[in-house]
């Protein structure tokens, strides 16, 4: 005789965060067999309408320990905000103690609260807004809320205090982005000592002409534009010069530090290096 399969059935708007951590739909009747099979050691809520009877018996079983935090603090009064900064760090300091995990993460829709706190968890761990705004509306759908995307963008990550027992996942993250955080700035250094010649003097800062007139105008210097008699040189490009930062506005450093070919010496470039560069 065959052996028979136990139906379960997926809560709505189910989704694995991180390893130990999981997302859903406030569940029904229907769900309970795939949360026993989860094993889940906390179920956080974040709405403040209660739970079915059934399903707290059924945790009760399980001995899984349920945090209602919704029931204490929610939402705010007379303020834009759709939820309290209180909830969401409460909720993601409960997520990010190891010894909560495997933990659920629930609201009634599965979506505004519970996608709020994973919006907020994903700026602690240094993703892109562009992505974090995607996962949130790949869930949301049609549904998704502007003020819960605005919520997430502004969000604090100061008032997160971290717990002692971070999973290792977190953990992991965090040590590659300081990893890459070094070597940019090694590759940086290293861009300023070729600038410069391997002088050990400290770099400065590099500009070009955006138009090449020559003119000086506190970003551009005098001399930076030479005839073809003087340096055998196609005056079409720039010839770069050495600023101290204090001549440069500080949002014009960043976006050539970061950003400008000139620090890459195997280009050409247009005069309006600003731009589109070919």
């Amino acid at each position: 005789m065959a052996a028979m399969v136990a139906y379960m059935s997926v809560p709505d708007a189910y989704g694995v965060v991180e390893p130990g951590v999981y997302r859903a739909k406030a569940a029904a009747a229907p769900n309970l067999p795939f949360l026993l099979h989860l094993r889940l050691r906390t179920l956080l809520y974040l709405s403040p309408d209660p739970l079915l009877p059934s399903f707290t018996a059924f945790l009760d079983k399980c001995a899984t320990r349920f945090i209602h935090l919704g029931l204490r603090v929610w939402k705010p009064y007379a303020t834009w905000k759709p939820v309290s900064e209180e909830l969401i760090k409460d909720a993601l300091e409960i997520v990010l103690d190891v010894n909560t995990h495997p933990i659920m993460v629930m609201c009634s829709s599965g979506i505004h609260q519970t996608g709020t706190v994973v919006g907020c968890l994903r700026r602690l761990q240094k993703w892109n807004l562009t992505s974090l705004l995607e996962e949130y509306r790949r869930y949301a759908g049609s549904k998704a809320r502007y003020a819960n995307e605005q919520f997430m963008e502004l969000f604090d990550e100061d008032l997160v205090t971290l717990p002692k027992d971070l999973p290792a996942w977190f953990i992991d993250q965090r040590r590659m982005m300081e990893e890459e955080e070094a070597d940019f700035r090694r590759s940086q250094e290293s861009a300023v000592q070729q600038i410069n010649g391997g002088s050990s003097s400290p770099l400065t800062w590099l500009e070009a002409s955006p138009l090449g007139n020559g003119s000086s105008n506190g970003h551009v210097s005098g001399n930076a534009q030479r005839t073809d008699e003087e340096n055998g040189e196609d005056t079409s490009k720039p010839l770069a010069t050495v600023k101290t930062p204090t001549d440069v506005v500080n949002y014009r450093k960043f976006y050539y530090l970061r950003s400008s070919p000139l620090t890459t010496e195997d280009r050409s470039y247009k005069r309006k290096i600003i731009g589109k560069v070919e």
